[in-house]
C-alpha cells in the first residue's frame, strides 16, 4: 500500500510545479514576443550579415563561383568594371565537367554584359567549397603581383567570404573587400517569406562553423 506524501514533500511537489508553470509561461512569453517582433530582428539580422562594402580603385575584381541562375555576381562585377574600378575581372569557378569549368561559363556572361574578352582571366581549379576557392584564388593573384581587390560574391554569401577572404589575404598583405550582388535582396525584403532565400541562409549557417574549424586546423599555412 502507498504511502501519502507528507506535508513537507506536498509542499515541495507544490512549489515545483509553480516554479515549472512560471518557467513554462516565461518561455511562452518569450517565443511570442520573438515571433511577433520577427520582421525587425529578422531584418537587423540581414543588415548585419549582408557584407557590402564601398569600392575602390583596385587591381582586380574577382567574382567567386557558385553564381545565380541569372549571374547577378557577373552581372555586379561587369558594372563595378564598366564604373572603373578595376581594369580586369577575374572569374573564379570550379570543374563541372573534366572538359568544362564554372569559370568559362561565368565567362560568357560577363561577355553578355559587355565587358571585353582581353579584360576577362578565368581562375579555374578543383575547389569543393569557398575555402579551398580562397586558396587558389591567392596563388593566382600572388603570381601576378596583384595587391588590391573587390571580391564580388552573393548577399547571403558574404559574411563567410568575409571570414575567409579578410584574414587570409590580410596576412600576404593583400587588401580585399567584399562587394555584395543583391540576389536575395536580403537587406530590403522579408527573405524568411521566400523558400530558397531560408534555403540559402541554412546552408550557409551550417557551413560556417567548418569552415571556421578548417581556418583553425590551417591557420600555419595560409
Amino acid at each position: 500500500m502507498r504511502t501519502p506524501p507528507s506535508g513537507l514533500q506536498a509542499s515541495s511537489r507544490g512549489r515545483n510545479l509553480r516554479r515549472t508553470g512560471v518557467t513554462l509561461l516565461v518561455l511562452a512569453a518569450i517565443a511570442a514576443t520573438l515571433y511577433l517582433a520577427r520582421a525587425p530582428l529578422l531584418g537587423a539580422f540581414a543588415n548585419w550579415w549582408v557584407v557590402n562594402e564601398p569600392p575602390v580603385k583596385a587591381d582586380a575584381i574577382v567574382v567567386l563561383g557558385g553564381d545565380s541562375f541569372d549571374a547577378t555576381r557577373v552581372r555586379r562585377a561587369v558594372s563595378l568594371y564598366q564604373q572603373g574600378y578595376a581594369p580586369r575581372i577575374l572569374l573564379a569557378g570550379g570543374m563541372i565537367r573534366r572538359y568544362l569549368s564554372e569559370a568559362v561559363l561565368m565567362k560568357k556572361d560577363a561577355e553578355g554584359f559587355g565587358a571585353p574578352d582581353g579584360a576577362l582571366d578565368v581562375v579555374e581549379s578543383r575547389a569543393g567549397s569557398t575555402l579551398n576557392e580562397s586558396e587558389a584564388i591567392l596563388h593566382y593573384v600572388s603570381e601576378r603581383n596583384l595587391h588590391r581587390l573587390l571580391i564580388v560574391t552573393s548577399d547571403f554569401h558574404s559574411r563567410r567570404a568575409q571570414i575567409i577572404y579578410a584574414p587570409m589575404f590580410k596576412k600576404r598583405g593583400l587588401e580585399v573587400r567584399i562587394i555584395s550582388a543583391p540576389q536575395f535582396l536580403l537587406e530590403s525584403q522579408p527573405w524568411w517569406k521566400n523558400r530558397e532565400a531560408l534555403k540559402a541562409m541554412f546552408f550557409e549557417f551550417v557551413k560556417l562553423p567548418d569552415t571556421l574549424w578548417e581556418r583553425y586546423q590551417r591557420r600555419d599555412s595560409t
